[in-house]
């Protein structure tokens, strides 16, 4: 009679547990678009981690939010000169002067239909290929 309770609570602590990590360290996202090809392709599983928001660079691949998931690639960081049509931006370090927040900073990410400024409270996390699943 004990063994089958305790093998019963450990599952329940062990399934409890994997929820917990999938919800707020790690996630796992499928590409749903081939827009940023040959880096990413259709199919595409990318694991997410939502701890890493402090530490992005140039080039690194991240998921955020706007009007559903999206996956881009950093092309300029807070502090950052960019040019557009011949004239250059700073990209801020604050998104605005009322705002004393060091979270609230903006990222240009390209998504491969278009370059977008992308606030850190929308970023899931920085994303990282796993593997592709051709069938």
């Amino acid at each position: 009679m004990r063994f089958p309770f305790k093998f019963i609570l450990g599952l329940v602590a062990a399934i409890l547990l994997m929820l917990a990590v999938r919800a707020y360290a790690f996630t796992v996202y499928t590409v749903t678009d081939s827009a940023l090809q040959p880096m990413l392709r259709t199919g595409d599983r990318v694991m997410v981690d939502r701890l890493m928001h402090r530490k992005l660079k140039h080039g690194a691949l991240v998921v955020f939010r706007q009007q559903g998931t999206v996956i881009g690639q950093i092309e300029a960081l807070p502090g950052d000169t960019i040019a557009l049509k011949g004239t250059h931006y700073l990209v801020p370090t604050r998104c605005c002067a009322r705002c004393q927040s060091r979270d609230c900073q903006l990222y240009l990410v390209n998504t491969g239909k278009g370059r977008q400024l992308v606030y850190q409270h929308q970023m899931i996390g920085r994303a990282f290929r796993l593997f592709h699943l051709s069938w």
